[in-house]
């Protein structure tokens, strides 16, 4: 019958309680989900900008949403 190495069953053991706890942590509040109800009467401003003109211009506080195969970039922001 051979022997175990103490040291490798210390690295083993120190190897599985660091992958033991990594995956078992979790942060506070985790079963806490705060979701907001839907709103039914929200409204969007959607605008498109030009794929070679994409600098920022006018695109502040939007959102990019989509591309077209027309190399068009299309924004949105949320108005209500």
């Amino acid at each position: 019958m051979k022997n175990i190495d103490i040291k490798s069953l210390i690295i083993g053991a120190l190897l599985t309680s660091t992958i033991f706890l990594g995956v078992a942590a979790v942060p506070k509040d985790t079963g806490k989900i705060d979701v907001s109800p839907w709103d039914d009467k929200q409204g969007w401003t959607v605008t498109r900008v030009g794929w070679l003109r994409i600098n920022g211009i006018g695109t502040e506080g939007y959102q990019p949403f989509a591309v077209d195969a027309d190399d068009f970039v299309y924004y949105r922001k949320r108005v209500k």
